[in-house]
């Protein structure tokens, strides 16, 4: 059993605030909380080991980016993810990740490069061991690092602060709904990414845009096509009539 008080130790220079946020966040990633699942201030208070306020104002924070939803008596809900929910966010990094490759190319520096290169170190181990949970959100945070980093070499700080707060969104989407671990998807995950850095190094602005393209397309396919098979197949079929009349 995974003891989640335990899981990121206390940092006096971040506040109690920023600790249950990233508290939070380490339940979901490690399947401590689940879409879906009620939870509560006083329980996520106690498993975190903070004090009602703290855990109150990162509940607040995660239900604006649309993580989590509070109704009244009824507590605090992991959100459900849906169809329409992950065309909305793929639809959005397209754009964002598009508006940024051209200026990421040429402005990008050799130490982004080279944290670049680290990072997709990072990504190919905690991916072959994913089978292990805690190797699994590992990858979600270096995966989150990677993207984010590119869009940060453009230097437009709007940018950065728009993007982060989708970013995560994108990666427990990916992850929450992976049905165990997969090699082959994994490989191809790591191929696309080593597509982006190798575009990315060779500052070739359109080829990174393609390569970032390609990544969020199939990325979102496989999404797609995971939670279509695991509803009931009525609904898959009111699903896939719905998709045909569009």
């Amino acid at each position: 059993m995974i003891r989640h008080k335990k899981t990121r130790p206390k940092d006096k220079s971040v506040s109690a605030a920023d600790q249950a946020y990233s508290g939070i966040m380490d339940l979901v990633l490690c399947h401590g909380l689940r879409p879906g699942e009620r939870t509560s201030v006083n329980l996520l208070s106690a498993k975190l080991g903070l004090g009602r306020t703290p855990v109150k104002e990162a509940i607040t924070r995660l239900q604006t980016e649309g993580l989590l939803s509070v109704a009244g008596r009824s507590g605090t809900v992991v959100n459900q993810i849906d169809r329409e929910r992950t065309e909305h966010l793929f639809a959005l990094r397209q754009v964002l990740e598009g508006f940024a490759a051209e200026e990421a190319a040429r402005k990008v520096t050799s130490d982004q490069l080279q944290k670049i290169r680290d990072l997709l170190q990072e990504m190919k181990v905690y991916s072959s061991a994913q089978a292990n949970i805690q190797a699994a959100a590992s990858f979600v945070r270096a995966n989150v690092a990677f993207h984010s980093l590119i869009v940060a070499a453009v230097g437009n700080p709007i940018l950065d602060r728009f993007y982060a707060k989708l970013q995560m969104q994108f990666q427990i989407v990916t992850y929450l709904v992976q049905r165990g671990y997969n090699p082959q998807a994994a490989e191809r995950r790591q191929k696309e990414h080593e597509a982006i850095a190798k575009a990315l190094a060779a500052r070739d602005g359109k080829m990174l845009k393609q390569a970032l393209k390609s990544h969020a397309q199939a990325t979102e396919a496989t999404i797609l096509e995971t939670l279509e098979s695991a509803l009931p197949r009525p609904a898959a079929r009111r699903q896939a009539r719905r998709r045909k009349s569009a």
